[in-house]
């Protein structure tokens, strides 16, 4: 009886402990400013119409069922009130615009996308004037069920990544307004890749660790170290890479190897190791800049959930820059294979 009363009591101290823990609360946002006048964006975004070339969660299956749904009556009734999707990777979802007064400079939707997020979630778009500018505001945020509040920093990864991928698409497509000519957006452009075994490589590497630091000042020096030391008798016999063994992007830690191919190696201070990447990667080929890399593997990962797909964590994630800064002055022009090992 004893016994059983300290297990109630443990469990009890333990449930109140989840539930004061974790309120399953989740929040992504994110801003930026665009030389455009506020009206004008406004006007524009007021139409659920012009919603579906930008937001994130249609790019995983561009050949999903798109409709519209007029729900509202009054002087928002000459445009749609529901944007609906149907899709078999995507499932079926859809997005409400919340009635605003006429001229309003916010747009408010319920979202309910159950591929992605398993309650409905605010998405939100908000427009400030800052002179002859606007100020575009993103946010998302939600509530997991109560056996899920665990995961709540996965959410909020996820979220913030959300609201990131929709600026920068968004931006892009209202760029079209943008008064400042010598500004330009550019969104970030996915190709998907067939599951694959990768090739073996002879390589040089040096291991790498990112904890307080700009990634892309590491990856720079790192490389350039790299080629100092094999000197210019040893040139690349192929695109440079990363191999990940730990990322954790919540608290900005990345650790792994850096490497660049070689053959017929000239001695020099380095020595070239067999590079033997084992088992099936799921593969991503990013347009942009390193800036936003992470997008890559943020819609890799959500590639993967949707095909129910399961991460191998016993192996390195990779990283091959295709195109990059030797080949290119314009960031937008860079190209990079994104590997995401699966079992």
């Amino acid at each position: 009886m004893v016994v059983i009363l300290l297990l109630i009591t443990f469990a009890s101290i333990l449930l109140l402990a989840y539930f004061i823990l974790f309120n399953g609360r989740f929040f992504g946002r994110r801003n930026a400013v665009i030389d455009a006048p506020i009206d004008k964006l406004a006007e524009d975004l007021s139409d659920l119409t012009h919603w579906q070339s930008w937001l994130p969660w249609l790019i995983y299956e561009p050949d999903a069922h798109v409709d519209y749904e007029y729900l509202n009556s009054g002087i928002h009734s000459v445009f749609p009130s529901c944007l609906v999707w149907q899709g078999k990777l995507i499932k079926d979802g859809h997005m409400t615009l919340e009635p605003a007064r006429s001229g309003a400079h916010y747009f408010h939707t319920l979202l309910e996308a159950p591929a992605f997020y398993p309650n409905d979630v605010h998405f939100n778009i908000d427009l400030t004037k800052q002179k002859e500018r606007t100020l575009i505001t993103i946010q998302v945020t939600g509530k997991l069920p109560f056996f899920r509040r665990w995961k709540q920093k996965n959410y909020s990864l996820r979220a913030n990544k959300d609201a990131e991928l929709a600026l920068l698409k968004v931006l892009t497509y209202l760029s079209k307004y943008n008064t400042t000519p010598d500004h330009e957006y550019h969104e970030p452009h996915f190709e998907w890749l067939a599951k694959a075994r990768l090739d073996n490589v002879d390589a040089v590497t040096r291991p790498f660790v990112v904890s307080n630091q700009p990634m892309s000042q590491k990856m720079d020096q790192g490389f350039h170290d790299l080629l100092t030391q094999l000197g210019p008798e040893n040139p690349p016999a192929g695109p440079s890479f990363a191999l990940y063994k730990k990322a954790d992007i919540t608290h900005h830690y990345f650790s792994g190897r850096l490497g660049i191919p070689v053959q017929n190696l000239v001695p020099c201070e380095l020595y070239p190791e067999r590079i033997v990447l084992r088992g099936y990667y799921l593969q991503l080929r990013y347009y942009g800049s390193y800036q936003n890399l992470s997008l890559a593997w943020h819609v890799l990962f959500n590639f993967m959930r949707l095909h129910h797909l399961t991460l191998n964590r016993h192996r390195y994630g990779v990283e091959v820059f295709e195109v990059g800064p030797t080949h290119t002055e314009n960031a937008k022009d860079y190209v990079t294979l994104v590997c995401l090992p699966i079992k």
